[in-house]
């Protein structure tokens, strides 16, 4: 027989959220995942220290505006929840590095996202965006970003000033166009746009970044897999992607590993 929902720890075991509280003073670290939370326990921002709150699988709705008193946390998990929206004081965060908030029912960002200059991973997979913020724009050290599966139908034009941008997951979404802005990322190497209705793309975010691993649909895409001849910019990526090739091929020969991507 399949076996019961997981018990919330607010209301069947108090001693439990106290245990796990008590611990997390010590170390820094509070996982509530998969606890059958519909609220968030009042006590969890009192914690002195906490680094990593991890209420993933759960049935949150609302997060509370007093989790800006956890000013010391760098890593918010809430993958798998009910949220429809995040609260405007997450923005007041000044140390959060990760924030995943995947398979939720979100509908917008907190206009003042931007403030989040150390953040280093977004991920946002599978809620029900319309558009980012322009302010997200302002996340310096933003490495990561993934808002795949979304209803995404137009991109910040000034994309191109996340600097620090390594990789851009945007697969499934509505998009006809990519900003030409996004030939400014200048450290980008990984980009899926699979699953928009792109009609080409900027010929700078093929010759003017060191874009390495690029995932389009097959309207793009030549018969040999590769781009078609009429997306300005392809022989810049194709020959960086030859030079790459080459250089794990060597990588190989002298006795190193070798993992191709296409």
């Amino acid at each position: 027989p399949p076996s019961p929902d997981p018990p919330s720890i607010m209301g069947n075991s108090p001693t439990k959220l106290s245990q796990r509280l008590e611990r997390a003073e010590k170390t820094g670290v509070l996982a509530l995942r998969d606890c059958g939370l519909e609220k968030v326990p009042d006590r969890v921002v009192s914690v002195a220290g906490l680094r990593v709150l991890d209420m993933s699988h759960n049935k949150l709705t609302s997060l509370p505006s007093s989790l800006s008193r956890l000013e010391g946390l760098k890593d918010l998990s809430l993958d798998a929840n009910k949220l429809a929206s995040l609260p405007a004081q997450i923005c007041m965060l000044p140390r959060l590095e990760t924030l995943s908030a995947p398979s939720n029912d979100l509908t917008s960002l907190p206009g003042a996202i931007g403030s989040l200059v150390k953040l280093r991973k977004l991920v946002l997979t599978g809620n029900r965006l319309t558009a980012l913020p322009d302010s997200l724009c302002a996340c310096s050290s933003l490495q990561l970003l993934d808002a795949s599966r979304n209803r995404l139908a137009a991109l910040p034009e000034a994309l191109g000033q996340l600097g620090s941008l390594v990789e851009l997951t945007l697969a499934e979404n509505c998009l006809s166009a990519v900003p030409a802005s996004t030939g400014s990322l200048r450290r980008l190497k990984d980009l899926d746009l699979r699953g928009n209705p792109l009609e080409g793309l900027p010929a700078g975010l093929l010759t003017d970044t060191p874009l390495q691993h690029l995932q389009l649909d097959e309207r793009l895409l030549a018969k040999d897999g590769s781009l078609r001849e009429d997306v300005e910019g392809r022989e810049a990526y194709a020959a960086r992607r030859k030079a790459r090739i080459d250089k794990e091929l060597h990588g190989k020969a002298t006795g190193g590993d070798v993992n191709f991507s296409s």
